[in-house]
């Protein structure tokens, strides 16, 4: 049997989230966050040719983890952001011209770090906008056989993801193909999802008690789906376009996001990229009834000049004095290279 099914109902199976370590302002009166001006500033660039497509990020101490969305493969990064590790998630097969093909790929777009029994582990999400794209994958850091066994000669084990995934799209609303999960993190008892925005959607953040989540996720016998709590937000708006979010990381008392400005339609067509934002989400604001517009700023190169690549997650290294955060920004070039973002995010 495998070992996470025997586990009994989260008496012995305590899977929680680490907690690693033009500026826009919410529309409503709640007086609990001030008005303030943001300013996310590139100090380096580093450009990968062999590490295609990048769409998620995660750190554990001074190490990275990658992956893309056209890619089989988790990408190890040292602190000096060099790629020591490759591992295979899934079959690798249709990556031989070092690319997925658009139609198949499973379009990982989140990932984010929990903890079990003392031990790191990788849970990675597709997007959900094509059924080939509605799976999960859970990867243990340390290397030992609780996410192998069922996980065939792959180092992940698979979850289905659509009836999941369906439940959000009733609930949200959503028309078929809209569905488009780009970010995932995990904090303080809580699993996010953020939805982000097509053409007139909504930017929707997805959030579940993994407490509940967690049965799901390991398909323990006799287990309903969770029940999400939904939360609406608004984004900058450049050519009547609104951004859409693309990455989450949970730090301090906030749900840190990117986002991209991106003219497409649909949630599977790529189009031109106009900016690309980061922003927060304070976790007061989350189940709040009103759509609210939230903290967001344009990331910017070092002369000024706006970055016009598609920044697509994030992780905070570390906050240095009040409002001043150290950030690690991946984008997609959508040409199978990827761009890493030594970023400093101020707010005055």
């Amino acid at each position: 049997m495998n070992r996470f099914l025997a586990l009994p109902y989260l008496a012995s199976l305590s899977l929680v989230a680490l907690s690693c370590q033009q500026s826009a302002f919410m529309l409503s009166n709640d007086p609990t966050i001030p008005e303030s001006n943001m300013k996310a500033t590139i100090t380096q660039t580093l450009h990968y040719d062999n590490l295609p497509s990048a769409s998620g990020l995660e750190m554990l101490g001074d190490n990275y983890y990658v992956v893309g969305d056209d890619s089989p493969f988790l990408y190890g990064l040292d602190k000096n952001f060099q790629i020591v590790s490759r591992e295979a998630i899934f079959d690798t097969t249709g990556f031989e011209n070092g690319r997925i093909d658009k139609a198949e790929k499973v379009d990982l777009e989140g990932i984010t770090l929990l903890q079990h029994q003392g031990k790191p582990y990788l849970l990675m999400m597709g997007s959900g906008s094509a059924p080939a794209r509605r799976k999960a994958y859970l990867y243990n850091i340390c290397g030992d056989d609780i996410c192998r066994e069922g996980a065939g000669k792959e180092g992940a084990r698979t979850i289905d993801l659509d009836n999941l995934y369906t439940q959000i799209e009733e609930q949200v609303g959503l028309e078929e193909g809209s569905l488009n999960i780009e970010g995932v993190a995990a904090g303080h008892g809580k699993l996010y999802l953020l939805q982000r925005a097509i053409a007139t959607g909504q930017n929707v953040l997805v959030s579940y008690r993994l407490a509940d989540f967690i049965p799901y996720l390991l398909g323990e016998a006799n287990t309903n789906l969770p029940q999400p709590e939904l939360s609406y937000f608004r984004l900058p708006v450049l050519k009547n376009l609104q951004a859409g979010f693309s990455g989450a990381y949970v730090y301090d008392d906030k749900l840190f996001f990117t986002a991209s400005l991106e003219d497409t339609n649909d949630a599977y067509n790529d189009g031109e990229v106009l900016g690309s934002y980061i922003g927060y989400i304070p976790f007061s604001w989350v189940g709040k009834q009103d759509t609210l517009q939230i903290p967001a700023t344009v990331i910017s190169q070092a002369d000024g000049n706006p970055y016009t690549g598609k920044a697509e997650s994030l992780v905070v290294q570390k906050r240095e004095g009040k409002g001043r955060y150290r950030m690690i920004v991946v984008s997609d070039d959508d040409q199978g290279g990827s761009e890493l973002l030594e970023l400093l995010l101020s707010e005055e």
